[in-house]
């Protein structure tokens, strides 16, 4: 729902304020006692990255599901007017959770796991299908709002497993996971201000307000770990601001970090493993005696981010965290920057706005390089995979859409014959971004 039909005054966004740092609050508080607790139970995992390699209490992520179900009945009894989106997310998350924890313990087969989150997001494929909730066709720059309001629910369920696995893949450093996830969530706030999504800012605001006080138990050095719990939890919130928010393309390019380490995990190992399931044959670092980590040589060893960003020497555990920060920081950028694109498309925004925004977005981006240079191919793929979408993009609006098709009926669903083979064109351009990622990396792991 857009902001603008709400007419929300002063005392609504106090009372988002309120639940903002009501929120920060109560999961700061249940943190120490989750710490203790899951010491007491001998939940506790192996700092590998130090070679004190100190204990620290596994599972912590429980914090984050029980610190956004506290904010949500918050957000409920405040927003009722949003009451069943806020429920049905909610109930996802807690599912996740449950998914993540049972993984901690018993070590899901990565297999099993997709196919319960794929389970998780079934809730609100389901929840739409009943009316309960309303999940829009995604509007994408260029092209607008797309005509896939049979199909796109199906897809509901795919979403939430990919973003929840993609956020799972990039953990294992000290406040890796959080801190990307809560750069990312701060992002799609702007974002949705600027798409002017009420469910969109909703979400994002007790999603950070979780994800604070967790990164300061989390940061190096960690003093929680989130394990699957808390990945599998994160990446369904942002699924949900994705879903709910009508911010698809955005929060791609939020978690665009998160993405290319996918790439890299799939295409080494051949399937979706975390870093802790990687063999030590294949361990992508090696830990020196002074505590820096260092690329892995080893030919068989894993393709990963991190790996990457160590291929020009060795760093220590913050420095490579900061990098991984500074990414993500650029791919915020590059969401705001597309949900500039989506309002203009649909002209909800001026372009005055656009032509001031963008070169605050460039110069900020440009000294993140310039104070980072490791990052700076990593970045330079990513600039020129957005360019090559967004040329596509321009011309299936321009050859494609305007070609008067037959459309297709499939089971009594009428299906736009032009989006179809719009979306067959991307898979070989998907293809063409999965080589030039692939090949950049081959390049610099013969640095090493």
């Amino acid at each position: 729902m857009m902001l603008t039909e709400l007419n929300w005054g002063f005392s609504e966004i106090i009372l988002l304020i309120a639940i903002f740092i009501i929120g920060i609050l109560f999961t700061y508080f249940i943190i120490p006692h989750i710490i203790k607790l899951m010491i007491k139970k001998n939940y506790i995992g192996y700092d590998i990255h130090k070679n004190s390699k100190p204990q620290v209490a596994e599972s912590g992520g429980i914090s984050i599901v029980i610190g956004y179900s506290f904010t949500s009945i918050l957000l409920i009894f405040a927003f009722p007017l949003f009451s069943n989106e806020v429920f049905v997310l909610l109930v996802s998350v807690i599912l996740s959770g449950i998914i993540g924890y049972l993984d901690d313990r018993i070590k899901l087969r990565s297999r099993y796991k997709i196919i319960l989150i794929l389970f998780t997001g079934s809730l609100i494929f389901i929840a739409n299908f009943f009316g309960f909730i309303n999940i829009e066709s995604p509007t994408i720059p260029f092209l607008g709002q797309l005509r896939l309001n049979i199909i796109y629910p199906l897809l509901a369920p795919l979403i939430v497993a990919v973003f929840g696995n993609t956020v799972n893949m990039l953990e294992g450093y000290n406040g890796e996971g959080s801190g990307t996830c809560l750069i990312a969530l701060i992002s799609l706030f702007i974002c949705g201000l600027i798409w002017n999504s009420a469910e969109a800012i909703l979400f994002t605001t007790t999603g950070i307000a979780v994800l604070i006080p967790f990164f300061h138990y989390n940061k190096y050095p960690a003093k929680i770990f989130p394990g699957d719990v808390g990945t599998l939890s994160m990446g369904t919130i942002l699924a949900g601001v994705a879903l709910f928010g009508s911010l698809e393309a955005a929060v791609f390019c939020a978690l665009l970090i998160h993405v290319f380490n996918s790439f890299y995990v799939l295409y080494s190992v051949r399937g979706f493993f975390e870093s802790s399931e990687i063999q030590e044959d294949r361990n992508d670092i090696i830990l020196l005696e002074d505590d820096r980590i260092k690329a892995a040589s080893n030919k068989k060893a894993a393709l990963t981010l991190p790996r990457l960003l160590l291929a020009r020497g060795p760093l220590k555990e913050p420095e490579l965290v900061k990098n991984f920060f500074a990414i993500s920081i650029i791919c915020g950028f590059f969401a705001i920057f597309t949900t500039l694109m989506m309002s203009m498309t649909v002209n909800t925004i001026n372009i005055v706005l656009l032509v001031y925004f963008i070169p605050f977005l460039v110069v900020f981006s440009l000294i993140l390089l310039i104070f980072f240079p490791r990052i700076r191919g990593t970045i330079s793929i990513m600039i020129i995979v957005m360019i090559g979408g967004y040329l596509l993009l321009y011309f299936i609006e321009l050859v494609i859409m305007p070609i008067n098709f037959t459309n297709i009926v499939l089971f009594g669903a009428l299906l736009p014959t032009n989006i179809i083979i719009s979306l067959v064109l991307v898979i070989p351009c998907l293809g063409l971004w999965y080589y030039i990622t692939i090949q950049y990396f081959q390049k610099e792991s013969r640095k090493m």
